[in-house]
């Protein structure tokens, strides 16, 4: 059962370091809460050796964590190193947890546990009633990851301002926007390739939104960026409708222009260049302590099942509008039973956690926790 609430914007403003610890402190008590649950969330148990005790798991995996980002993201991104490090003063906690807590970024991001969600869409102005870009995304994710949203407006004295959501103990942006109307949306995709560099993904994105204007500096941006954790299907847009996708994973990426002015992504590699690093349909576990299951068709099953119904949904090629994209967003397909396979995604394990509508021509932006199905938007501009 989800908790229903109204979305709060928060605004942080000054050094990346003072940003972070404005951030922290607003965070503070849900990062020491979501610590102490650490040891129940099962994706962890599911990766733990049996043999080895939980508590000696997380310390190790904190030392771990450290040892592969801190070099990564304080080299390749030292001004997102700065509001990590003051995340971690503003929670009141250690640099090595907080370092701990972007890892799990990498760790979710491989497909060892049943999330295989999210489905973003793109409408340049010729595809929307009022002339403009669209860009909406349903965020998919772990139940029990729920409580940690942070919606959030950035104003660095370094880089351009932001808008959007992340989990609230991350320094990187997940799906936002920034003062020139450049947008994008970020989608799990799974595959066997193995990073080099574990700054994570996110981070990256955060720099790219505070250092290009447009989509094709932050195509070139993020294609040539140190990377890590998530593999990913990104949906690029600006305000002049130029919309790209980038498949993306550590090593290796895609870049395609959309099709007349229209992009439905969800959480597969549409390219034959990339569909050869994909989780295979025949994979039937990933990594030690992974229950066996059928993870590949699971994986494929879900993200085309979504990729097809949206398709279908917007087959009429007719303008859109936000009553059209909400009821996309909100879909449980031609015979209205939720399920894991919908847009509107409900599951034991991960569902529609947040959805999201941005503007970029009007630099605002559209958001509700929970399920579509159950819940209004809120909306908030660029300041």
């Amino acid at each position: 059962m989800f908790i229903v609430a109204n979305v709060k914007l928060y605004t942080f403003s000054g050094t990346h370091h003072e940003v972070g610890v404005q951030q922290g402190q607003v965070g503070r008590q849900q990062i020491r809460e979501g610590l102490e649950k650490i040891p129940d969330y099962e994706f962890l148990r599911l990766m733990k050796p049996r043999w080895l005790p939980m508590s000696l798991f997380i310390i190790l995996a904190k030392r771990r964590a450290e040892r592969l980002l801190k070099n990564d993201v304080f080299q390749y991104y030292p001004k997102q190193a700065q509001r990590l490090s003051g995340i971690a003063e503003g929670a009141e906690t250690s640099l090595s947890t907080l370092f701990f807590l972007q890892g799990l970024e990498l760790l979710i991001g491989k497909p060892s546990y049943r999330i295989e969600a999210c489905s973003a869409l793109a409408f340049g102005p010729s595809h929307t009633s009022t002339g403009e870009t669209i860009v909406c995304k349903n965020f998919d994710y772990l139940n029990v990851l729920e409580p940690y949203h942070l919606t959030c407006e950035t104003k660095p004295k370094e880089g351009y301002a932001t808008l959007g959501c992340k989990m609230i103990p991350l320094a990187g942006m997940l799906d936002g926007m920034n003062k020139y109307g450049l947008t994008i949306t970020y989608n799990l995709a799974y595959t066997l390739d193995e990073p080099k560099c574990y700054a994570p993904l996110s981070i990256a994105l955060q720099e790219m939104l505070e250092t290009c204007k447009n989509t094709d500096e932050a195509t070139k941006f993020i294609v040539n960026a140190k990377r890590g954790g998530h593999d990913a299907v990104l949906t690029l847009a600006d305000t002049e409708g130029n919309i790209k996708t980038v498949e993306i994973t550590s090593n290796h990426s895609h870049t395609s222009n959309a099709n007349d002015g229209q992009v439905i992504n969800t959480n597969h590699f549409k390219s034959d260049e990339m569909q050869k690093y994909e989780i295979p349909r025949n994979a039937v576990y990933f990594g030690k302590g992974v229950r066996k299951e059928d993870v590949g068709v699971r994986v494929h099953e879900s993200s085309e099942e979504r990729l097809k119904r949206a398709q279908e949904l917007l087959k009429d090629k007719e303008k859109v509008d936000e009553s059209k994209i909400a009821a996309i967003l909100r879909d449980h397909g031609e015979d209205n039973k939720p399920s894991f396979l919908t847009i509107c995604r409900h599951d034991i394990d991960a569902s529609t956690l947040r959805s999201v509508i941005f503007y970029p021509n009007r630099k605002s932006m559209k958001v509700l926790y929970g399920r579509p199905c159950q819940n209004q938007y809120d909306e908030f501009k660029l300041s």
